[in-house]
């Protein structure tokens, strides 16, 4: 053994520098070369940032260097494992084990008595450090008996959409509770930390959603599993997610606006949750139909929206609140509105019933990753009419940025192209 190193971290964010500094001293020391101290360094700082949000507990990090390998051990006292999460490419979040399983030649996480270890190892094998573990130890008490909630009719599109910004969000909310000094906010990091757990006992609970997301599948029953002394957390997550609204309408996060059909798919899952804890029967979610009101905290960009009202195209422009602030008189007329009337309007009002949820699960998908596989190609689509029929369109949709760092969205609705052949 060339170097062994074991540090305790205090669960705040400072904490993954100091272990990434701890790590590539320790593997400095041992003449490890510099490709495997940058791939220790970024693994380790993973690890370390997840159990800040997750754990909430002190954080214990082993580093062991000998002959030309590295394995490092971070330990917290959470008796949850880390779970795989199925997000889009593009997600900025749930890439965790995947970036392990990439970067390190072995890796994996045990539970303990006290709770868990995540480890990976880089130039060798865990078990050329330690004996190859056993069965994981029995708990001390009985595990706390689940309560089976039943989603259903969960809307799968929408869902995947939410779970995926809700979770980047949270991460966004837990480190603003933080303070400049790097001292933390107690209140704040504990409601938001039950907040993450009532969010990860639900996102382990409906993997299968995900696995159905590109199917073609609209909506699925879901049972999950909740220990009765966690249910109480899922009316903290639904009180820290409003404070997150509130806080990014103000500019005080990142967070983007949030679609009200997202803000109600959120208010559902948190009180399904508690109505079936309280003995209450299943109410199944209830599809978008309507074009929901959107939030007034959110003010209109500052966008010069003259090129759209006096276009001769057919074409509009939406903010990134999903409303929509310019209709030139040929888009107004082809959609059987009065420009005026249509200004103001949510988008969807110009979307069928049926594609709704699809649009605002696409809608928020772009903001939560910046990624979206419509914008710049031409893609057929039906429009609504204000008299409630439809109309065959090839739109084109382009993303400007306006503003304050906001986004305008502007749809050209162009007549279909011709088939060819």
């Amino acid at each position: 053994m060339l170097v062994h190193r074991a540090l305790a971290l205090a669960p705040e964010p400072a904490s993954a520098a100091r272990a990434r500094r701890a790590v590539a001293e320790a593997l400095t020391e041992a003449g490890i070369d510099d490709d495997l101290v940058e791939s220790a360094t970024l693994l380790v700082s993973e690890l370390i940032t997840n159990a800040v949000i997750h754990a909430r507990s002190d954080i214990g990090l082993t580093i062991t260097v000998r002959s030309g390998a590295v394995l490092v051990e971070v330990s917290d006292r959470s008796p949850h494992l880390p779970t795989r999460r199925d997000y889009d490419a593009t997600a900025t979040t749930g890439r965790g084990l995947d970036l392990l399983e990439l970067v390190a030649d072995d890796c994996g996480a045990l539970l303990q008595d006290s709770g868990k270890v995540v480890w990976f190892a880089l130039g060798g094998r865990r078990e050329e450090f330690h004996p190859a573990p056993g069965p994981a130890p029995a708990p001390s008490e009985a595990a706390p008996e689940g309560m089976a909630i039943r989603l259903h009719r969960l809307p799968v599109a929408l869902y995947c959409a939410w779970q995926q910004h809700a979770e980047a969000v949270l991460r966004e909310r837990l480190l603003s509770c933080f303070r400049e000094d790097g001292s933390p906010d107690a209140g704040q990091l504990d409601e938001v930390g039950v907040a993450s757990e009532a969010m990860s006992l639900l996102a382990d609970g409906t993997l299968e959603v995900f696995a159905q997301r590109d199917s073609g599948v609209v909506s699925l029953d879901v049972g999950v599993s909740v220990p009765s002394g966690a249910v109480a957390g899922f009316a903290v997550l639904r009180s820290v997610l409003d404070e997150a609204v509130r806080l990014a309408a103000q500019g005080r996060m990142l967070a983007p606006p949030t679609p009200p059909e997202i803000l109600r798919l959120r208010n559902w899952c948190c009180d399904e949750v508690l109505r079936q804890a309280a003995g209450l029967r299943p109410v199944p979610w209830s599809r978008v139909v309507e074009a929901d009101q959107g939030s007034a905290e959110w003010s209109t960009p500052e966008w010069d929206a003259s090129a759209v009202r006096f276009a001769r195209a057919a074409v509009l422009a939406a903010d990134d609140a999903n409303r929509i602030i310019a209709v030139s008189p040929t888009a107004a007329e082809l959609l059987g509105w009065q420009a005026e009337e249509l200004t103001g309007e949510r988008l969807i009002a110009v979307i069928p019933p049926q594609l709704r949820e699809a649009h605002i699960a696409g809608f928020m998908r772009y903001q939560t990753t910046g990624r979206s596989r419509i914008i710049g190609t031409p893609v057929p689509v039906a429009a609504l009419r204000r008299d409630g029929s439809t109309v065959a369109v090839e739109l084109l949709l382009e993303a400007r940025p306006a503003g304050n760092g906001r986004t305008v969205f502007v749809a050209e609705l162009r007549e279909p192209a011709e088939p060819t052949g």
